[in-house]
């Protein structure tokens, strides 16, 4: 590497350790890849286990495209070639195009890979594997600050960063664009304070584990998971109608009502609203928390719509345990 190209990869690599959020450096390297000379296109994805060639489901899009009618033209490509990749920077060409795959393969779940499309030049190569090793250390340091260190879900920090994400792409697009929208949904574990007090923490924590696996599990690869605080959890469910956003919010209510926990049955309450472009994070998350108090006021173990509550329907007080 000639002194000038490493002194431009020792000042790219300071610009990364700037950035405090997996979304600041992920779209700030975003950015500079683009700036190469032969580049024509630079993506960043998420690779979920499991992920297989014939599941375009275990890949999400950084950053995200909320367009009921996208698709991905990289879905294909990516899942047939990451059994291929052990991580790092990897150059191939693929039917006359030439490609450059940036993969965090390990440190971090789910991986993390960016697609560089076009002819770089050996120089900018060298510097591009030189920002790789600062790049997949930084994302393993800053994805241990977002997650929840029980669950490993999303920690409420990143709540709002991943809500402004959404309503910034949602923006000046109006709700009435699409059939399908983004909804946030607030989840509340039932009397989680019984658990605690009859079982201990040790079993609460048990079931607060328990329950964020069984979110992973019900809830799509495309949505947003979240531990919000205590017993509340957060989901963010992208391109569902109205009918949709009930029906898997239903079903997650339904298994959680069947698992065995180890403490005895569990129930959760659900209060969920439309991400509407107009509101900010606070307003939206203030919606869904009026819906789950509803929700918690009468009987339990159910769903309200916020958007079903009039703005007059008193909401009699609840002990959200």
């Amino acid at each position: 590497m000639s002194r000038e190209a490493l002194q431009k990869a020792f000042q790219l690599s300071s610009m990364l350790l700037v950035h405090k959020t997996y979304l600041s450096l992920t779209h700030a390297i975003i950015h500079y890849f683009k700036s190469l000379n032969g580049v024509e296109d630079v993506v960043a994805y998420e690779i979920f286990e499991g992920a297989t060639a014939q599941d375009a489901d275990s890949i999400r899009r950084f950053p995200i495209s909320l367009d009921e009618d996208f698709r991905d033209n990289n879905s294909e490509l990516l899942l047939n070639c990451i059994t291929q990749s052990q991580g790092g920077v990897t150059r191939c060409e693929i039917e006359g195009i030439k490609w450059l795959f940036f993969d965090v393969a390990e440190k971090v779940k789910p991986r993390r890979i960016i697609l560089i499309q076009g002819q770089v030049n050996e120089e900018d190569q060298t510097i591009v594997e030189g920002l790789y090793l600062v790049y997949s250390n930084q994302v393993a340091l800053l994805d241990s600050k977002e997650r929840d260190a029980l669950t490993h879900l999303l920690n409420r920090q990143t709540l709002e960063l991943t809500l402004n994400e959404i309503i910034t792409f949602y923006r000046g697009k109006g709700l009435s664009r699409q059939l399908k929208n983004s909804w946030l949904a607030i989840l509340d574990i039932d009397f989680f304070k019984k658990v605690n007090d009859e079982f201990g923490h040790l079993y609460g924590d048990e079931v607060l584990l328990l329950f964020a696996q069984l979110m992973e599990k019900v809830f799509r690869n495309t949505d947003f998971l979240f531990r919000y605080g205590g017993e509340e959890f957060i989901v963010i469910l992208n391109n569902c109608d109205a009918d949709g956003a009930h029906e898997v919010l239903e079903r997650f209510r339904v298994a959680v009502e069947q698992y065995p926990f180890p403490s005895g049955r569990v129930t959760v309450s659900t209060g969920y609203n439309v991400v509407d472009a107009t509101d900010s994070p606070a307003v939206l998350i203030e919606a869904a928390d009026r819906a789950l108090y509803y929700a918690k006021s009468n009987g339990r173990n159910r769903i309200k719509d916020a958007m079903s509550l009039e703005a007059t329907t008193p909401v009699l007080s609840a002990n959200k345990n």
